[in-house]
C-alpha cells in the first residue's frame, strides 16, 4: 500500500467510512515526522512543544484519518508497524512537497512583477549566480525567479512568455531559433564539453589499446548534450574503441557524481568541473576524445512597460560587456595603434605641426 500517495485522495465520504474521522491537519503530519526522527513520544512531544498526552492524541487522530495503525503499542520501546516503516520516506516527501508548494505560491504572489530567468540545469548552477551578481550592478532593485530546466523546456518558457530572460547553450548544429522579434540575443561566452575520468580510471584509459572497451557515462540521444556529443565527438571514439555504456542520464551533474567515483568517462561541461580539474579529482582524456565547443547565450524578451525597459537596459549592458564587444574594442585599439606607428601617419602629424 502506498500510504502517503493516498492522502490527497481522501474525501469526506472516506472519512465517514472510517467512523467520521476529523479532517486532516498538517500539524499531525509534522508530529509524525518528529516521531520518526526522534524515535520516542516524549522527545517528539518536546520538539513539537506540546504535552505528551496531547501529542499521543494527535498521532491517534492521524491514524484514525488514515484508517491504519502506525504505531505498534503492544511493544516497547517504540515500534512502527510494517506499513508505517515501508512508507516513512513517502511521508517525508509529502510533507516537504506541501511546504515547498506553499513557498512557491507565496513567492509568486510577492514577486508577480519580478523577472523570471530560465536556464539550462548546468548553467543554473555554474553560470547564473555570477551573471545575476553582475546584472545587479545596474543598480535596479529587481526580483528574480530562477527556473532550472532542460534546454527545450527553458526555450519554450521564453517563447510562451513564462520567462523574460533565457540563458542557454547553443552549437552551430543546434541553435535555439528564437525570433529576433521576440527576444534580443547575445553571446555571453564559451564553454566546452570535456571528456574526463577519475584518476583511477584515467590510469587505465590513457593507455587503452585500439578496439578495447571504454566505460562511458552518456546523455540520451535526444537531449541537447547528447546531440552535441554525437555530432562532434562520439563517432570518432566509437570508430576506435568499443564503447560500453555504464549509465544514461540527461543531467550532467548526476554524471559528474558517477565520474568522480570511477563509474565511467563522460563529456562534462568545463564550467561544471572546473574545480574538479584544478584539484585533480577528474582528469582530461584528450587522447580519446576531443572537446565540444558550446556557446553560452542570453535572450532578453522584448516587452512593453517598465519590465521591458529593464530588459532593454540589461540587454544593452550585456552587449557592451560581452566577449565579442570586448574583442572588437581590442581589435579597434590594435588598428589605431598600428596606424599611429605607420610612416604615413607620422608624416601627416609633422605636417600639421
Amino acid at each position: 500500500m502506498d500510504l502517503a500517495r493516498g492522502l490527497a485522495g481522501r474525501t469526506a465520504g472516506d472519512n465517514a467510512a472510517t467512523g467520521g474521522a476529523a479532517a486532516l491537519e498538517l500539524k499531525w503530519l509534522d508530529d509524525y515526522i518528529a516521531l520518526i526522527e526522534t524515535g520516542s513520544f516524549s522527545a517528539a512531544a518536546a520538539r513539537r512543544n506540546v504535552s505528551q498526552p496531547a501529542f499521543s492524541r494527535r498521532i491517534q487522530m492521524l491514524e484514525d484519518w488514515l484508517g491504519v495503525t502506525l504505531i505498534d503499542r503492544a511493544r516497547k520501546p517504540l515500534q512502527f508497524t510494517p506499513v508505517a516503516r515501508d512508507n516513512q520516506l513517502e511521508f517525508r516527501h509529502l510533507v516537504a512537497r506541501i511546504y515547498e508548494f506553499r513557498a512557491v505560491l507565496k513567492s509568486e504572489s510577492l514577486d508577480s512583477a519580478g523577472i523570471t530567468l530560465a536556464a539550462q540545469h548546468t548553467l543554473a548552477a555554474s553560470y547564473v549566480p555570477g551573471f545575476l551578481a553582475r546584472l545587479r550592478q545596474l543598480g535596479v532593485d529587481q526580483n528574480f525567479r530562477i527556473r532550472s530546466e532542460n534546454r527545450s523546456d527553458s526555450v519554450a518558457m521564453l517563447m510562451r512568455g513564462e520567462a523574460e530572460i533565457l540563458i542557454t547553450y547553443e552549437t552551430q548544429q543546434s541553435p535555439c531559433n528564437i525570433s529576433a522579434q521576440l527576444a534580443l540575443r547575445h553571446v555571453l561566452g564559451q564553454d566546452e564539453l570535456k571528456l574526463v575520468a577519475s584518476p583511477q580510471l584515467h590510469k587505465v584509459l590513457r593507455t587503452v589499446a585500439a578496439g578495447d572497451g571504454v566505460p562511458m557515462l552518456c546523455y540520451p540521444p535526444d537531449s541537447f548534450f547528447g546531440q552535441a556529443v554525437r555530432a562532434a565527438a562520439l563517432p570518432d571514439l566509437m570508430r576506435r574503441q568499443q564503447v560500453i555504456v555504464s549509465c544514461v542520464s540527461e543531467f550532467a551533474m548526476g554524471l559528474r557524481e558517477l565520474a568522480l567515483i570511477g563509474q565511467g568517462a563522460a563529456w562534462l561541461p568545463a564550467s561544471l568541473i572546473q574545480d574538479d580539474l584544478a584539484r585533480g579529482r577528474l582528469l582530461p582524456l584528450n587522447q580519446l576524445g576531443h572537446s565540444v565547443t558550446l556557446e553560452i547565450v542570453a535572450f532578453f524578451a522584448i516587452l512593453p512597460g517598465e519590465r521591458g525597459e529593464f530588459l532593454q537596459r540589461s540587454s544593452q549592458w550585456v552587449a557592451e560587456s560581452s566577449p565579442s564587444a570586448q574583442n572588437t574594442e581590442v581589435s579597434a585599439g590594435k588598428v589605431l595603434r598600428a596606424r599611429e606607428r605607420s610612416p604615413a601617419h607620422a608624416t601627416r602629424s609633422r605636417s600639421k605641426k
